[in-house]
């Protein structure tokens, strides 16, 4: 990696005024590790503490882990309404700070650990709990004791609380010349476009950052970041909508990180920015974040000929958490340019699914400005928050300037908490009532449909299951074979699964399903309500179940760009997929073979191909004498269809021919693979092994009858 460039630094203050992370530091003194099998010289009163430390978490308790090694001094002996105390014997303070482990209640008083000097409270330390809900871990904490240097002192461990969260754990007490914490209080000035990070992969080091902008009460966003002080790569807050503001960030770390901290700066690039998308790893023509973890796409809107693509974000690691909506807009579904994260973590907690729409000023009570305004609607994902107590509710939020900028609704949320884990509300506009239609995932295999006439007063309507589908409904209507006179409405789930029906505004009645559409990697698909000639066009997430995507600052990608369209199959209705035209324009060196028949032994025309990100077209014969036809690529991920079954590589059930043939398309990026076949989508990630070749034909022990045959080189959007 490289060292940061332009980067714009104040001093650490704080850091740097604690003399003990920059001397050389006195061994530790270990004023208790609970390891034995009683509390030996401690002074033992009540039940709750019981009679020696306890070895993890007690019976009722939650799970209890972030102690060191077997024990820990544990106040649910007896469950949350116990009481009792610890007093250690008298110790003299002999090093600059006292470190220790804490979990449990936040009650002043009452779940506590004081050290007093003198018989006078010197110091106080409380759990994180105070509400239904939160952990059972026990966090770091430390007192500078300084000035109490060569005084004589106890310390009180104190359980006098009942009910929730009437107990308090505490592990390791050391005194130490380094604090295992340090408390973050820094502002800067945003005079360039990034906040960056150097970070670990994985959970590492985590703790939580509060960012605040300009002295205001609540934070602009909180995150769970791994510092490091050798990263494996850099992340970054991208500020770009709030410069020459000031930005202040709260929380507290490790000690030993003092000097990963020092990095955190604003700056006006990120090191690995030069590298973007050259990196290994990186899709060249699907879209995937700059940095971090990418799951469900949210948001899907066309206004004023942009494709708005708004996504599950955390911005700062390769893994799921921190969720944000991350933002990125292209002209042609393709060629797409990331911007700042649209909507990040708030009191109200992660911001979870949703969807995107147009809205014009007089179908909504929002206070937008202008006659019409971009709106977000998406689960405020509460159990996820700082603030204890909350659940997933429905949120709005709305952009005046075509998309940079979104603000909340000060009234949020717009629908409370329903049940279960309510959340995804896809919103669209139904003409025939008048109103707005909600559909939103419940609990199970249940969805609710919810109406409103102005997007703020929600009702609910009816509900409506996908059996065995979960979570990230859509909702949408397509004419039958593009006839506009006859249509039917597509209640899907996020694995693909759809029912057929009729839709009135308030009630879904189906006709049939559930019904699997695609298969292998591809999940939680949303698509745009509002695409140019009544297109339906899907984005889906390619999730992996695998390795992911290992050693790249990035991980996951979207699905190509999908067109939904309804279609009588042997005399049955269903979904048909095609990919988007607009992949076409990235095809170049186009190699064609026209009306052939290959055996085993016979020359492979794909043989001299050579390149990682193609496209493959094909129209086989069915009725080819081989008892297997397709194809293999990179000599691990077959795209083969078996006579005796009709079976297709990766789908489930039979795929039976059109007009005895198969229609293939295969689209193969650096890391993944896609098929279309008569109109069912298949996905997969692959790798790509060097030396092997990237595609061959696969005749299964007879000659395969290829009516066509195309294999174009696709070029990369990001050069």
């Amino acid at each position: 990696m490289m060292s940061p460039t332009r980067l714009l630094r104040s001093p650490l203050f704080l850091l740097l005024s604690s003399a003990p992370l920059l001397m050389a530091a006195s061994p530790d003194l270990t004023i208790a590790d609970f390891e034995g099998d009683s509390f030996g010289d401690w002074k033992v009163s009540g039940d709750a503490f019981g009679k020696a430390p306890a070895r993890g978490a007690l019976p009722g308790q939650m799970p209890v882990d972030g102690f060191r090694d077997r024990g820990l001094a544990n106040g649910f002996h007896g469950g949350d309404d116990a009481e009792g105390s610890l007093v250690s014997p008298e110790f003299k303070i002999e090093r600059k700070f006292i470190n220790f482990l804490i979990g449990g209640g936040k009650f002043p008083g009452e779940t506590c650990i004081e050290l007093k000097v003198d018989g006078k409270t010197v110091r106080s330390a409380m759990g994180r709990n105070e509400h239904p809900g939160g952990s059972e871990r026990l966090e770091w904490e430390s007192w500078d004791v300084s000035d109490l240097a060569g005084k004589n002192a106890t310390l009180h461990i104190i359980d006098k609380r009942k009910g929730t969260w009437g107990h308090l754990t505490v592990d390791h007490l050391v005194q130490s010349d380094a604090p295992a914490t340090v408390a973050i209080d820094k502002e800067f000035v945003v005079n360039q476009r990034y906040l960056i990070w150097p970070v670990s992969k994985g959970n590492g080091e985590r703790r939580r950052f509060f960012g605040t902008l300009d002295g205001e009460d609540k934070p602009l966003f909180y995150s769970d970041i791994a510092l490091s002080n050798n990263p494996d790569f850099w992340v970054f807050t991208d500020l770009a909508n709030y410069q020459g503001r000031r930005i202040k960030i709260t929380g507290k770390i490790p000690g030993n990180l003092a000097a990963a901290w020092e990095k955190v700066a604003i700056s006006a690039t990120y090191p690995g920015e030069e590298e973007l998308y050259k990196e290994p790893l990186r899709p060249q023509y699907h879209f995937s974040s700059r940095r971090g973890w990418l799951n469900d796409p949210n948001g899907l809107v066309w206004k004023d000929g942009s494709w708005h693509l708004f996504y599950q974000h955390n911005p700062y690691n390769h893994g799921w958490d921190n969720m944000h909506w991350g933002h990125a807009i292209s002209p042609d579904l393709f060629h797409w340019k990331e911007g700042p994260d649209a909507l990040m973590p708030d009191p109200e907690g992660y911001m979870y699914s949703g969807s995107g729409f147009v809205v014009p000023k007089s179908k909504t009570s929002l206070p937008i400005k202008g006659s019409e305004a971009l709106v977000l609607a998406y689960t405020s994902e509460g159990t996820h928050s700082y603030v204890p107590g909350l659940k997933a509710t429905q949120s709005l939020a709305w952009s005046d300037d075509g998309g940079k900028t979104f603000q909340k609704y000060k009234g949020n949320p717009v629908l409370p908490h329903q049940v279960g884990g309510n959340r995804d509300p896809k919103v669209f506009w139904h003409e025939p009532s008048n109103h707005w239609v909600m559909p939103l995932y419940l609990d199970g295999d249940e969805y609710g449909l919810y109406t409103s006439k102005d997007l703020v007063k929600w009702d609910e309507a009816s509900r409506y299951r996908i059996p065995t589908d979960a979570e990230c409904p859509d909702f949408f209507e397509l004419p039958v074979e593009g006839n506009a006179k006859e249509s039917r409405w597509v209640a899907w789930g996020a694995q693909g699964k759809y029912m057929l029906g009729s839709f009135d505004g308030k009630d879904f009645k189906v006709e049939s399903g559930p019904h699997q559409h695609y298969f292998g990697a591809a999940y939680a698909g949303q698509s745009y309500d509002n695409a140019p000639d009544k297109r339906r066009v899907h984005i889906g997430w390619m999730r992996d179940t695998g390795a992911g995507i290992n050693g790249a600052p990035f991980n996951l990608q979207m699905t190509l760009p999908i067109d939904f369209t309804l279609r009588r199959i042997d005399g049955k209705l269903r979904l048909w997929s095609e990919p988007s035209a607009e992949v076409t324009k990235l095809r170049a060196d186009t190699k064609e073979w026209k009306d052939f028949t290959i055996s085993p032994g016979d020359a492979d025309p794909l043989s001299d191909f050579k390149g990682g990100q193609f496209e493959i077209e094909a129209v086989i014969d069915a009725k080819s004498e081989s008892s297997e036809m397709g194809f293999v690529i990179f000599g691990e991920a077959p795209a083969i269809w078996k006579k005796s079954d009709q079976n297709f590589s990766g789908a489930a059930g039979a795929l039976q021919p059109m007009d005895g043939k198969l229609n293939v398309r295969i689209f193969v990026d650096t890391v993944s693979m896609e098929v279309f076949v008569n109109g069912t989508y298949v996905s997969r990630y692959i790798r790509q092994t060097p030396g092997i070749k990237p595609a061959r034909i696969a005749t299964g022990g007879g000659a395969v009858h290829f009516d066509s045959l195309k294999i174009h080189a696709l070029k990369s959007v990001w050069k």
